[in-house]
């Protein structure tokens, strides 16, 4: 019974989206849209923004849109569903070993602007409420549309709140730099000021974590009261983490998180197809991550690293094979 319902939720939302692009495909303006389908606005915008990021739709104007192609629910099903920093009840419905990306911090470089070094009096001229950052780096603090933005010298930096759930990591980074983008955009109309260098923006991830939600070696350790930190040679990397009980296999470097989460996605799908028990991948985590602790402390010889991991490799593909 709680199956069908979960069947029946996905589908409402999918119908919605086919509704919304045939509403658009008539001419329906968006705001009769919300009476007719007794929507608000903030739900309305979820709909459209699907549909703009498949390709679907464009803005052309206020409150107008242009259908840019036929529409293909398929499609629709491959978006990247978009939560909200206080995640809901919708998590029930997400499937093991999902992509969850999250904590995001974007750094912007930007130009040389006329009186940027009196930005100050920019902010108190529009009435903006900050904070100056003062030993922290300098700079001013603000919240812009939920978001905390640090203003630089050089740069705007700004911590993204939600999270950002697909199947594939680079799919949920992608939407994440969409609304990013979006916010840059808006920044500039409200504060007055191009931040681009000739219509093309220059900016990095910071920061990103990613992780696979409802993963089986997750819900093991948790269950068991355990914690898992891994590390390489260029530090902490993978952590087993339970946030909003969703029991969660992440990848946290801020330079290697996406390539890591991708690496570890891949060893879980394979052994979805060539099983092995949780407490046998326990044992090679933990044998692995306790030999590159030990060699990061005391330098221990890079082929005694090796042929651990040689030897843990052969344990893996004997089982496989015996299993297969």
């Amino acid at each position: 019974m709680k199956r069908d319902e979960e069947v029946q939720k996905k589908k409402q939302k999918a119908d919605l989206n086919l509704i919304v692009f045939k509403l658009l495909e008539r001419g329906v303006r968006p705001s009769k849209m919300c009476e007719v389908l007794n929507l608000k606005k903030t739900a309305l915008q979820y709909y459209l923004s699907t549909l703009k990021r498949n390709g679907f739709i464009k803005k052309v104007g206020y409150g107008v849109w242009e259908i840019t192609k036929n529409y293909d629910p398929k499609e629709v099903q491959k978006s990247t569903q978009v939560a909200p920093a206080v995640i809901g009840e919708d998590l029930n419905l997400l499937k093991e070993d999902y992509v969850r990306a999250h904590a995001f911090m974007f750094t912007l470089k930007i130009p040389e602007i006329k009186d940027w070094n009196r930005r100050e009096e920019i902010l108190d001229n529009h009435a903006i409420k900050y904070i100056s950052l003062g030993n922290l780096g300098g700079g001013q603090k603000l919240v812009f549309k939920g978001r905390n933005v640090h203003l630089k010298n050089n740069s705007i930096i700004v911590y993204e709140k939600s999270s950002y759930f697909s199947q594939f990591a680079k799919k949920a980074q992608q939407h994440s730099v969409y609304d990013y983008l979006k916010l840059i955009r808006s920044l500039e109309k409200f504060l007055g000021i191009d931040f681009s260098f000739k219509g093309h923006y220059k900016f990095k991830v910071s920061r990103q974590h990613y992780s696979l939600v409802k993963n089986a070696l997750a819900k093991q350790y948790d269950e068991e009261g355990k914690k898992l930190s891994v590390y390489n040679a260029q530090g902490l990397w993978f952590i087993i983490d339970n946030s909003f009980n969703l029991h969660e296999a992440e990848a946290i470097h801020p330079k290697t998180a996406l390539e890591d989460i991708e690496k570890v996605q891949d060893f879980f799908n394979e052994l979805k197809i060539n099983p092995m028990t949780t407490t046998e991948i326990k044992q090679n985590f933990t044998e692995i991550n306790e030999l590159l602790k030990q060699s990061s402390r005391s330098q221990v010889d890079t082929a005694m690293v090796l042929q651990q991991l040689d030897g843990n490799v052969k344990q893996i593909v004997k089982i496989l094979g015996e299993r297969k």
